[in-house]
């Protein structure tokens, strides 16, 4: 029994020793996004949660400040750090962001991908005198229409 119990509490705390496979940003978007706040006081951007390997933000829905324009204004943040659209247009989608009130559940969304091309090794050639080191990075925005917030989410993948 003394055994079970030990192999019980190696499991869990193996579990607890092991990185956590969350979503993460790459740390420009967060200063951006602190940027914005300081020179717009309403609405301020904030941090809500990590779900479904995007992070989430949320922003106080203005008459000012519909679907387009949410977009538009995230959209220019990621493009000014070297990001492109990977595809010539958005996608509406059902996604279940985290609730900001009231029961959690389907949203409407409009999805777009960004790639950014990392130079890895940029001192390396391949064998026929190319450069080998380029590789890409794809960052996936998602917005969600939930009534009073406009939700962003973020995602990167190499």
């Amino acid at each position: 029994m003394r055994l079970l119990g030990c192999a019980a509490v190696l499991l869990v705390g193996s579990f607890i020793a092991a990185p956590c496979s969350a979503a993460s940003i790459p740390a420009w978007l967060d200063e951006s996004i602190t940027t914005w706040n300081e020179k717009h006081p309403e609405p301020q951007i904030a941090f809500v949660d990590i779900k479904d390997s995007f992070v989430w933000y949320k922003i106080k829905r203005t008459p000012e400040l519909g679907h387009k324009e949410i977009r538009n204004l995230t959209y220019k943040l990621v493009q000014d750090k070297g990001y492109v659209t990977a595809d010539d247009e958005e996608r509406v989608t059902p996604w279940r962001p985290p609730s900001t009130g009231g029961p959690a559940g389907q949203k409407k969304c409009w999805s777009r991908s960004f790639v950014l091309d990392i130079q890895a090794l940029g001192n390396t050639t391949a064998v026929d005198g190319e450069h080998s080191g380029i590789r890409q990075r794809m960052l996936t925005c998602l917005f969600c229409d939930d009534g009073a917030y406009w939700m962003a989410g973020f995602r990167t993948a190499e």
